[in-house]
C-alpha cells in the first residue's frame, strides 16, 4: 500500500450537466479544493484526518493477513448490521429537481441492495472478484423522526434558489450528523460535479458534512436513470473513508494507483468505459473495474477491504460517525419504535393533478410511517364522491378546481388531512375558435369558470382582479407579493384557444406586464407556459427574472404602477399552430419583489417583428443592460439544445465566444459579466439554438 496523501477527492463525476448553468466548466470534483481549505485552516484537524487514516490501514492490513493465514471467507462470520438513519434535503424551485417521494424511495432500494450485497447484477461480477465480493451488512432507512423529536417521513422540501448553485452554502438546514446523514438534493453543482462528500474528519464547519448530489443522479425512475443510480452509492462510500480505487485523486486513466486498501488492485482508474479483464498496471493482476468507487458506470461491488474501512469508520468517533447507528439514536430517529400514524398525505397519477372533463386520476396513500388498516376519501366534483379504497380512482367531469380529503386509521389512531383545489379539472373543447384571442379583465371574473388561480405553495397570495391600475382599460389581474424571500407558486390558468382559428401565419402571444423590485436582488420569476393536453403537461415558452421582468425598478413600498411603468412582453406559438385545444398559464415564482400585474392579452397571426428575441427552440434576455461584472444571459429552452453563443460587434464581426453546448430544457443564467473589457459601444449578443438564429442589443458605457 502506498501512503495516504492529505487530499482526498470524493466526488462522482459527472458527464452531462444539467440544470441552471452559470459558467462553463470541465472540473469534475470540487472537494479536493475544499478539503485542502478545511485541513490548512485547522492543523488540528489535519493531525486527526491523518491519525485516523493510518489506523484505518493497520486495522485493513491485520484483517487481511488473518484471512489470509485462515484461509476464511469474509462472510463466514455474521457481524452486527449497521443502520444508519438518512434525511434527504430536496433544495428546489418547484422544476424537476423537486423530485418524488417514490424517486427517492427507489434509491433507498438502490443504496440497500448495493450494501447488502442483493444487487441483481451481483452475478456479473467477473471470477477475479467474486470471492472478495462484500456484504457489507450497512443498511440506510429513512429517519422517522426530526431533530425534535417530531414524526417525519425523512424527506425535507426547501424551497430556495441554492438549488441553482450547488456548494456547501446551498446545505440548507443540516440536521445534527451525528444522528442523521444528510443528504442535499439539488438541480446544479457549480463545480461541475455530479456529487461530492466530506470524508469523515474533513468537514468544517460540522454542519456541511454529508453528501450533495443532483437530482438527476437519484434512483433509477422519475428524472433519474439506471445508469446514474449508483452515484449515491459511490458518494457513500466516501462519506465511509473510501477512496476512489485508483488513490486521492479525481483523475481516472493518468497513473497507476491505490485506494488504501489491501484487497483492491492497483489500477489507474476508468472514465466512462469497462474493460474487465484490464491489466494495464500489473501483467496478470485484473483491476477491479466493477468497483463502486470506480467511474467505469459497470459497478456493482464493494470489497472485503472495504468493507472492513467502511465499518472501521463507524466504530471511529471521527466525523461522529460512530453515534449514527447506536440503539440510543435508532430510537431518537424514530427507526427501532413502533410505526405510528403520523400525517395523512396522498398523491394522484398524475403529477400535475390535472385531468382533462371526463378523464380520471388514480390516488395513492402515502401517509407517513404507520400502515393504514382503513381509508376514507372525500372528492366533491368526482364520481364516486366517497371511497373506502386504498387506491381509488375517480373520474372527473366538469372543469374547476376540486379538494380532496382523506382520513386514514389504523391501531394507534386516525388522521385526516385536506388539499385545496388539488384537482385541476379542463375542458377537452377549446373555449375560443375566433380569428384573435383578446383579453383585457374588463368584464372577465377571477377565479372564474374560464380562468383558474393555483397556488402550489400553501400560504401564497393570489391572483386577483384590481381597477387600482391597467395598461389599458381600467382593470388587469394582479398578485400582491409581500413575501420576504417566500416559497410561494401562484398560477393563472387562461381559457384554451383553437389555434387552427387563429387568422395570418406565425401565431404569437402578447402580453402586458409590471412589476417592481422591493430590493435590486428581488428574483421573483414570471413564467408563461402552454398546454395541449388539457394541462397534463406544460411546455415553457417564457421566462422572466429580476431585473429583467422589473419594468417599476425598485420599490420598497406597495407598488401600483404608472401607465408608463409596462412592458410589452411577446411570444411565438408556431409550433403550436396546429393545436384546436391549446392552454396557456402564468406562474409567478415569489423570491422577495413586489406586486405583479398582467393586462391585455392577445393571440393573432401578427408575425414578429424587430430583433428577435425568441425561436420556437426558446428566447433570452441580458440583464442588467447596459452590462456590469453581474450582468447574465438568460436563456429559456423549450427542450434540450445545442446552444452557441457569441458576441458580434455593430458590423457583425465576431468578437468573443461565450457559450458552446447542450443544455437542458428551462432556464439557464450565462454569466458574461467578464466581456465588460469591451469598449463602449453597442454589440450584439447571438444565440444559435438547433440551426435557428437569434440576437439581441448589448450596451456597453
Amino acid at each position: 500500500m502506498k501512503k495516504i496523501n492529505n487530499l482526498i477527492c470524493a466526488a462522482f463525476a459527472v458527464f452531462s450537466i444539467g440544470g441552471n448553468t452559470f459558467a462553463q466548466t470541465s472540473k469534475l470534483c470540487s472537494t479536493d479544493e475544499m478539503v485542502k481549505r478545511a485541513l490548512a485552516n485547522n492543523p488540528q484537524l489535519k493531525q486527526e484526518y491523518e491519525a485516523e487514516q493510518m489506523r484505518l490501514e493497520a486495522i485493513d492490513r491485520d484483517v487481511y493477513q488473518n484471512r489470509s493465514l485462515k484461509n476464511t471467507n469474509r462472510e463466514s462470520q455474521l457481524l452486527p448490521i449497521y443502520t444508519i438513519p438518512v434525511v434527504f434535503h430536496i433544495i428546489h424551485q418547484n422544476g424537476p429537481e423537486n423530485i418524488s417521494d417514490a424517486q427517492i424511495m427507489d434509491q433507498m432500494r438502490i443504496l440497500n441492495e448495493d450494501f447488502r450485497k442483493q444487487n441483481a447484477d451481483i452475478v456479473d461480477v467477473v471470477p477475479a472478484f467474486t470471492s472478495i465480493a462484500a456484504d457489507c451488512e450497512i443498511e440506510f432507512r429513512l429517519a422517522q423522526k426530526d431533530p425534535s423529536g417530531n414524526c417525519h417521513n425523512g424527506i425535507d422540501r426547501i424551497f430556495s434558489a441554492e438549488t441553482n448553485i450547488g456548494d456547501d452554502g446551498s446545505k440548507l438546514n443540516p440536521w445534527p450528523r451525528s444522528k442523521y446523514l444528510n443528504i442535499w438534493v439539488v438541480k446544479t453543482i457549480s463545480s461541475g460535479a455530479a456529487g461530492y462528500a466530506y470524508l469523515p474528519g474533513t468537514a468544517f464547519p460540522t454542519s456541511v458534512d454529508g453528501i450533495i448530489i443532483l437530482s438527476n443522479y437519484i434512483g433509477s425512475i422519475g428524472t433519474g436513470s439506471v445508469n446514474a443510480s449508483r452515484a449515491l452509492t459511490h458518494e457513500i462510500g466516501h462519506f465511509l473513508n473510501l477512496q476512489h480505487v485508483w488513490g486521492n485523486t479525481n483523475s481516472p486513466g493518468v497513473a497507476c494507483g491505490n485506494d488504501g486498501v489491501t484487497d483492491t488492485p492497483e489500477t489507474e482508474g476508468h472514465a466512462n468505459v469497462c474493460p474487465l479483464n484490464d491489466q494495464n498496471c500489473n501483467p496478470g493482476v485484473v483491476e477491479n473495474l466493477q468497483n463502486f468507487l470506480e467511474y467505469s458506470y459497470c459497478s456493482n461491488m464493494y470489497t472485503s477491504g472495504q468493507k472492513t474501512r467502511m465499518r472501521s469508520a463507524l466504530n471511529s468517533s471521527t466525523g461522529q460517525r460512530s453515534s449514527l447507528w447506536t440503539t440510543t439514536n435508532l430510537a431518537a430517529t424514530g427507526l427501532s419504535t413502533p410505526s405510528v400514524l403520523c400525517q395523512a398525505d396522498f398523491l394522484s397519477s398524475n403529477a400535475n393533478n390535472t385531468v382533462c372533463a371526463g378523464g380520471s386520476l388514480t390516488f395513492n396513500d402515502i401517509s407517513w410511517n404507520g400502515n393504514p388498516t382503513s381509508w376514507s376519501w372525500s372528492f366533491p366534483g368526482g364520481t364516486p364522491s366517497t371511497s373506502t379504497d386504498s387506491i381509488p380512482v375517480i373520474q372527473y367531469n366538469t372543469p374547476g378546481l376540486y379538494n380532496v380529503s382523506l382520513t386514514v386509521t389504523n391501531g394507534s389512531g386516525s388522521v385526516n388531512t385536506t388539499k385545496l383545489n388539488y384537482v385541476t379539472v379542463n375542458s377537452g373543447t377549446a373555449a375560443y375558435n375566433a380569428s384573435i384571442y383578446q383579453e383585457g379583465f374588463e368584464t372577465t371574473t377571477i377565479p372564474g369558470s374560464e380562468w383558474l388561480v393555483r397556488n402550489q405553495s400553501p400560504g401564497g397570495n393570489t391572483w386577483v382582479l384590481t381597477s387600482a391600475a391597467a395598461a389599458s382599460g381600467s382593470k388587469s389581474v394582479m398578485l400582491t407579493n409581500l413575501s420576504t424571500y417566500g416559497a410561494y407558486v401562484d398560477e393563472l390558468i387562461g381559457p384554451s384557444v383553437d389555434m387552427t382559428a387563429i387568422a395570418g401565419s406565425n401565431p404569437v402571444i402578447t402580453f402586458k406586464t409590471a412589476y417592481a423590485q422591493r430590493t435590486s436582488t428581488s428574483a421573483d420569476k414570471l413564467q408563461l407556459y402552454v398546454s395541449s393536453n388539457c394541462g397534463l403537461t406544460w411546455a415553457l415558452r417564457k421566462s422572466m427574472t429580476g431585473t429583467a421582468l422589473a419594468s417599476g425598478g425598485v420599490v420598497t413600498g406597495s407598488f401600483v404602477p404608472t401607465s408608463t411603468q409596462w412592458f410589452t412582453q411577446t411570444a411565438n406559438l408556431i409550433s403550436y399552430a396546429s393545436q384546436t385545444n391549446l392552454y396557456f398559464m402564468f406562474r409567478f415564482t415569489s423570491d422577495g419583489g413586489n406586486s405583479i400585474y398582467i393586462d391585455d392579452i392577445n393571440i393573432s397571426g401578427t408575425s414578429l417583428t424587430g430583433v428577435n428575441e425568441s425561436t420556437t427552440n426558446g428566447e433570452f434576455n441580458i440583464y442588467p443592460n447596459p452590462i456590469d461584472e453581474n450582468t447574465l444571459v438568460q436563456l429559456n429552452l423549450m427542450s434540450k439544445q445545442s446552444v452557441d453563443i457569441k458576441i458580434h460587434d455593430i458590423l457583425g464581426r465576431e468578437i468573443s465566444s461565450v457559450f458552446n453546448g447542450e443544455l437542458t430544457e428551462g432556464e439557464h443564467l450565462i454569466s458574461i459579466g467578464d466581456q465588460i473589457k469591451l469598449g463602449a459601444g453597442i454589440y450584439l449578443v447571438k444565440v444559435s439554438m438547433n440551426g435557428e438564429s437569434v440576437s439581441k442589443k448589448m450596451i456597453v458605457k
